[in-house]
């Protein structure tokens, strides 16, 4: 037998129920309830008012009445058995109940949990039911695991530097390349599906996925690191090291989390591949990076600076870049110039309302820091050296005019591509200029769209609109990955038909 439970309405004191004889947990018929809602508050009204009348004309009925499977059309002329009272509670062979109360406009799940029905999880199971006796005891985080007086004592020896956004010397949206721009498009896109559950961090199930999490916000938000299609690792033989955003399925790579969760800080291999032992600290692109739960308080973010900075010494840097990156999306640069600290106030990492690109600070800062070293300034307040010229190349690439490189480059193969980017720097600095999507240049995110992205084939190099989609693995974060998918002219067709007649009811 299937998951079992009921779908009730409540409405003018009454309830309206029916049976889910299958699928009823939350990422089953719960989800397909939930995306049946209308987000638009207009949407959402017409919707409320077709479901009263639907009820106020509703036969109602003394038997029980069995809810259309998931993916059947649901027929309102199916009826409901009606009730004046109702059990809403599990128990016996019923595992959920689900409650929309159109006289309250909440959803109740189980008769514990209550949300509001015009401000929705994106995923119900978004909500960690596992831990339900936690959560219902507030938002707590476990208990410091370090002396907060030491702490702090050591982070006021350091004399630290507050150095506010504006300071950092990151770029505004306009003034970003392709690639910088496209790294946060699809930060977006992975926050907007991923960060929901994660507001809950402080729930022990939860806490376990908090380092794949941060690791495929940091991935996405690396300028011109390419898209492998899962069959790349063992065809071009790429080290454990290579950075990739999420799972790939072939059957020798795993999963890229737990590839760097294999790898200790001095190369060697190690056993522990769980969330529950990650690795501290990395380096990518000349930056000191580690997670951590949350920054919301001022103790907390002492201690990440402090292990910071003295993870920095420790290695004998002098000078030094780091990213504190918590689960809920938020950030801590610090800097290291010889004895002078410097850091920054925590800074969100999320859209915002208006502006180019709808990047926060925080963002634009973390795009900024893990650009290619070759793209980006140093820090205002270091001193510049000058750049020394290159020895001049004997390699004729190199010589080449940058459209010519441009041209060339643009019609190589992933392997072909990757070993191009070693070759010099001026030619890296053609390759980072836009992203690859395997056989994929990106020109651009096409206005309006949120997942398509206008780009160039590599084998015909001719003018292409790839669907880039984060598909997210229920349950087990770790496994979700990047899929990318070119679009015939008839699909965009269609799509920008559908979004011009959602724009007018808009």
């Amino acid at each position: 037998m299937g998951t079992r439970g009921y779908l009730f309405y409540h409405y003018g004191g009454r309830y309206y129920r029916r049976y889910l004889s299958c699928d009823a947990y939350p990422s089953g018929h719960g989800q397909e309830l939930v995306n049946a809602i209308p987000r638009d508050p207009s949407a959402f009204k017409d919707w409320v008012e077709k479901k009263i009348i639907m009820l106020e004309n509703t036969e109602g009925s003394d038997e029980e009445v069995v809810h259309p499977d998931i993916g059947e059309t649901d027929n309102d002329e199916l009826g409901f058995e009606v009730t004046d009272y109702a059990d809403l509670s599990v128990g016996g062979y019923i595992e959920w109940t689900y409650v929309i109360d159109l006289d309250n406009y909440r959803l109740v799940v189980n008769d514990i949990i209550h949300f509001h029905l015009d401000n929705l999880p994106l995923y119900l199971d978004d909500f960690p039911f596992d831990d339900i006796s936690y959560v219902r005891r507030g938002k707590r985080w476990p208990t410091p695991d370090f002396d907060k007086v030491a702490c702090q004592r050591d982070y006021d020896a350091l004399q630290p530097i507050v150095v506010p956004a504006s300071e950092w010397g990151a770029p505004i949206w306009d003034e970003l390349s392709v690639s910088q721009q496209f790294s946060i498009e699809i930060t977006h896109q992975l926050l907007r599906k991923m960060s929901g559950i994660f507001k809950y961090a402080y729930a022990p199930s939860v806490r376990t996925q908090i380092g794949a999490f941060c690791w495929n916000v940091l991935c996405a938000s690396i300028p011109a690191l390419p898209f492998f299609r899962e069959n790349y690792f063992k065809e071009m033989n790429l080290s454990p090291r290579t950075l990739v955003s999420g799972h790939h399925h072939y059957i020798d790579i795993r999963p890229a989390y737990k590839r760097m969760h294999s790898i200790t800080c001095d190369g060697s291999s190690d056993s522990r591949s769980s969330d529950s032992s990650p690795l501290k600290y990395f380096w990518v692109r000349g930056c000191l990076v580690t997670f951590c739960t949350h920054l919301d308080e001022s103790i907390y973010i002492a201690h990440e600076v402090e292990q910071m900075v003295q993870k920095m010494r420790l290695d004998g840097h002098t000078e030094c870049v780091g990213i504190i990156l918590s689960s809920q999306r938020e950030l801590v640069v610090v800097a290291v110039d010889g004895l002078e600290v410097r850091h920054s106030p925590v800074l969100r990492i999320r859209t915002v309302a208006k502006g180019p690109g709808r990047a926060s600070e925080g963002h634009l800062i973390l795009t900024h820091l893990l650009s290619p070293p070759a793209t980006t300034s140093s820090l205002p307040w270091r001193k510049t050296q000058p750049r020394r010229s290159p020895p001049a190349s004997s390699s004729l690439i190199s010589n080449l005019p940058h459209e010519i490189l441009q041209i060339i480059i643009g019609h190589l193969d992933m392997q072909a591509y990757l070993a191009l980017c070693r070759v010099s720097r001026s030619i890296r600095l053609v390759c980072v200029a836009n992203p690859r999507l395997g056989p994929y240049t990106v020109l651009g995110k096409v206005p309006e769209f949120e997942t398509i992205f206008a780009a160039r084939g590599v084998d015909d190099d001719k003018l292409k609109m790839v669907d880039v989609q984060w598909c997210r693995a229920r349950h087990i974060f770790s496994d979700s990955f990047w899929t990318f998918q070119e679009m015939s002219s008839k699909e965009f067709d269609e799509m920008i038909v559908a979004n011009s007649k959602g724009a007018e009811k808009a």
